[in-house]
């Protein structure tokens, strides 16, 4: 196994792909899991100040930052969003390679949308996923979590092209049927990299 006895798996995918059910499927099968979307809403509250000094009141819920405003400030154009990103990723990304060190042994999975764009992760990352879904398909399942189309498309547009992000990945999953076939296709993966860490 990589990095001490642990072996470091890294799922990434656009909004809407599915990639938090594989990391999810992924724990049930026995690996540790770390959601980036978890950690990023605890940054948030060490950068409340900065935020709420470039947005103002409109983002905040009294004292805390309303995550829903704030997705609907932040995609309203890049210049904020890329705001928002250099002050909360580097953050984000030393909590999840401290969570990593903390594992002593084991399969961990890290569930990060933007995986695919963070160098230093991607460093300790063994097998990197990516799970893809038709563009129709990925809509339907973020109306369904309250984002509207406008802001799913900004959403989407902000996010790496899946063809881009396909390079960099040891295993793709195609996510546009049910549970059950998502499911099969977990197992055989995580078989694959269980089997390949035997071998090394």
């Amino acid at each position: 196994m990589h990095h001490g006895n642990k072996v470091i798996i890294g799922v990434g995918g656009n909004v809407g792909s599915g990639k938090t059910l594989v990391g999810r499927i992924f724990e049930e099968l026995g690996a540790h899991y770390i959601s980036a979307d978890e950690i990023g809403w605890e940054v948030l509250s060490d950068i409340t100040g900065e935020l709420k000094e470039r947005f103002g009141e409109i983002i905040m819920d009294g004292d805390i930052i309303d995550k829903k405003k704030l997705r609907g400030v932040v995609f309203l154009n890049q210049e904020s969003l890329d705001y928002l990103n250099k002050l909360s990723h580097p953050i984000l990304v030393k909590k999840i390679l401290k969570e990593i060190e903390e594992i002593e042994s084991g399969m961990v999975v890290i569930d990060a949308a933007l995986i695919f764009d963070w160098s230093e992760l991607m460093q300790v990352v063994d097998y990197p996923i990516l799970v893809v879904s038709d563009n129709e398909v990925k809509e339907k399942r973020v109306l369904k979590r309250g984002i509207d189309k406008q802001l799913f498309r900004q959403i989407l547009e902000s996010q790496k092209s899946e063809a881009e992000m396909s390079n960099l990945a040891k295993f793709v999953i195609k996510n546009n049927s049910t549970v059950d076939v998502l499911k099969t296709q977990c197992q055989d993966i995580y078989k694959e990299i269980k089997n390949d860490c035997r071998m090394q």
